[in-house]
């Protein structure tokens, strides 16, 4: 299953309906539980933005082998919403914090699961498949906000070639989910649905609202200080630059590093690169590496003492060193905050961020490079469940994260041996152009796959290609050798080697 945007999923021809939760405005309630700290950041840029709030929204599509019921579907819906208490929430503002002596400017408020209701508007003909693109599209971007309620919209389309099912199509708000809810709603919806229209049990289990998760992480965040050992280990690893380090990725905010210059021959583009407009940034979908292989890799980092976790992240680096000269590499990471059973499925934003510095030291080979690498990434990892935007203002450190790097191993995820079966996929909206350069990188039962956003314009989109050309090179030389040399010199002078691990 791939994380793209909505304009890379092969959207059917069909009837499109779109599915609307309403309530009365007298049945909302003022809630006291605190907004969480990534929650209430995203509700301040909305309110900064203003109207120019666009296309920033999260989702999934996939289809579901029966019938559109109308009945069921509408049923299906008001339980998931029953279910996530996310979904029954939304945002206040308090127009003087002072004047009402409370500390955010942002309240909660929350509406009962039984008041929640289900508008449905079916178009009479059905469109064709760019129309239904448009349609849906431009219904996300422009009614999913943080600052107003509902968060969650669904549409669905019966397409004209397959009446035995349809594809359903869901967008949020990010405050309302994360990429975990995105993959569980695939199953939940599904046995939601066939509950409903078949009249068994949908045998779900039921867990914890992240409307306690958020007031509970308040709690938290409001016990750090100056000095707590969190904030400083934080502040360390921003105010620190390596000597390796220094050139490459010279801000205190880990930057996408800097390469060396390149011959324009050494930049290609991978399958499937579609760079936006300008105001957007540019969007990469990539297999990296098909099933067969991703085994191989796991195997090759198993023999030299680490998992594959390691092995992406030692990849990463000897990629680095074979453009940059150095090895060393410093990014983000997103983690998730579910920690206890309670949130296992809940739907919410539980994301915490770590920060990786990369140092492989004088290891010259993948093999000997991997344990380093390894003890690397542990070493800001109990930092995820600390949030990271309290410690941002005690160290006075506004900056966004730069260079972002992510990788799941999905397998385990119940229904992943399904999703290739309903076309399922994970979406993200277009994001405005900037600097950031995101890499989600997502182990599935069908391979390893790659998802990116970068600058869409000359030079950084060429560095982000060359740099994840080198990466699937680098990738495919351990598969095919279960090792290879962080300089591409040695690599290739082993027997038989050619670029991208091939033999002859």
């Amino acid at each position: 299953m791939e994380y793209t945007e909505l304009a890379d999923y092969p959207l059917p021809a069909g009837t499109v309906t779109e599915w609307t939760p309403t309530a009365d405005d007298h049945d909302w309630a003022d809630d006291e539980r605190r907004l969480s700290y990534v929650h209430l950041e995203h509700a301040r840029r909305a309110h900064a933005v203003g109207d120019e709030w666009y296309s920033q929204w999260i989702g999934t599509a996939f289809t579901i082998d029966h019938p559109l019921c109308a009945d069921a579907m509408a049923a299906t819906l008001q339980r998931w919403f029953a279910r996530h208490e996310a979904f029954r929430s939304t945002v206040t503002r308090h127009p003087d914090v002072a004047a009402d002596h409370v500390e955010d400017e942002f309240g909660r408020r929350i509406i009962a699961a039984d008041k929640v209701s289900i508008a449905i508007a079916r178009d009479e003909e059905p469109s064709t498949s760019s129309a239904v693109y448009e349609r849906i599209n431009e219904l996300f971007n422009t009614r999913i906000s943080p600052l107003a309620w509902p968060h969650c919209l669904v549409t669905t389309v019966e397409p004209e070639d397959t009446p035995g099912s349809f594809l359903l199509v869901f967008g949020a708000d990010h405050t309302v989910m994360d990429a975990y809810t995105q993959v569980f709603a695939i199953k939940e919806l599904t046995r939601l649905y066939e509950s409903a229209l078949l009249g068994h049990d949908d045998s779900l289990a039921t867990f914890g609202s992240y409307l306690d998760f958020s007031h509970a992480e308040r709690a938290h965040g409001a016990r750090l200080a100056a000095d707590t050992v969190e904030v400083t280990r934080w502040a360390n690893f921003l105010q620190a630059h390596s000597d390796a380090t220094a050139v490459t990725q010279p801000d205190p905010m880990p930057a996408f590093p800097r390469a060396l210059p390149a011959s324009e021959s050494q930049v290609g583009p991978l399958s499937r690169v579609e760079t936006t407009h300008s105001r957007f940034q540019g969007s990469l979908s990539t297999w990296l590496l098909d099933a067969e292989q991703t085994e191989r890799f796991h195997r090759a980092s198993k023999a030299a003492g680490a998992n594959m976790a390691a092995g992406i992240y030692t990849a990463l680096s000897i990629t680095t060193h074979r453009l940059s000269g150095t090895g060393d590499l410093r990014f983000i990471s997103p983690v998730h905050t579910r920690t206890e059973l309670q949130w296992g499925e809940a739907a919410g934003w539980f994301v915490g961020l770590i920060p990786v510095h990369l140092r492989p030291g004088g290891a010259r080979t993948f093999s000997e490079a991997i344990g380093p690498v390894a003890e690397c990434a542990r070493e800001y990892k109990d930092l995820g469940t600390v949030p990271f935007h309290p410690i941002a203002d005690l160290i006075g450190h506004r900056t966004p994260p730069q260079f972002v790097v992510s990788y799941i191993d999905l397998r385990g995820a119940e229904g992943a041996d399904q999703w290739d079966t309903h076309d399922a996929r994970v979406l993200r909206s277009a994001s405005a152009s900037s600097d950031e350069v995101y890499f989600w990188i997502n182990r599935i039962p069908t391979g390893t796959n790659l998802s990116a956003r970068f600058p869409s314009h000359h030079p950084g989109a060429d560095d982000v290609h060359r740099f994840l050309r080198t990466f699937n090179d680098v990738l495919l030389e351990i598969v095919e050798a279960g090792d290879t040399a962080f300089d591409v010199e040695t690599a290739m002078s082993a027997p038989g080697a050619q670029p991208g691990g091939r033999t002859s």
